[in-house]
């Protein structure tokens, strides 16, 4: 139980630090921080030329996602929404998302789950990407 409420903790905190001229979504006032039975899954990140290429996978209930939303940050303490990935087709269960500004390296990233009453769910893995483990 307490490395739940240290793990939500930290998540909360990197999120309520987000500079707003980055941000192009509000930071939630009212986050839940996912810390078990996660469904995503398979998530990772690679550097390509100065971009960096996330994919995920989800396994939860698609009907009830409205969107993905995508935070990074040059400090895992300090992350800003810089995407989201609308869901359409209830039927993908597999993403990718391209940060065309990566902000440092390493760069952190984190995905939200929003839901259709506009509730996030974090899943409880941020990713560091360094931008000179390039991908070919």
């Amino acid at each position: 139980m307490q490395k739940m409420l240290i793990i939500s903790l930290f998540l909360l905190t990197a999120l309520q630090a987000c500079s707003k001229m980055d941000d192009h979504f509000a930071v939630p006032q009212q986050a839940t921080v996912q810390t078990a039975n996660t469904t995503i899954h398979q998530f990772t990140g690679y550097a390509q030329g100065n971009t960096v290429h996330l994919t995920f996978s989800y396994n939860g209930n698609l009907s009830q996602v409205a969107a993905f939303r995508i935070y990074s940050g040059v400090d895992s303490h300090q992350l800003c929404a810089i995407g989201e990935l609308s869901i359409s087709d209830t039927t993908v269960t597999n993403f990718e998302f391209v940060d065309a500004h990566p902000k440092g390296d390493p760069t952190y990233y984190l995905i939200g789950i929003v839901d259709l009453q506009e509730h996030i769910t974090y899943a409880n893995l941020i990713l560091p990407v360094s931008l000179h483990g390039q991908h070919n």
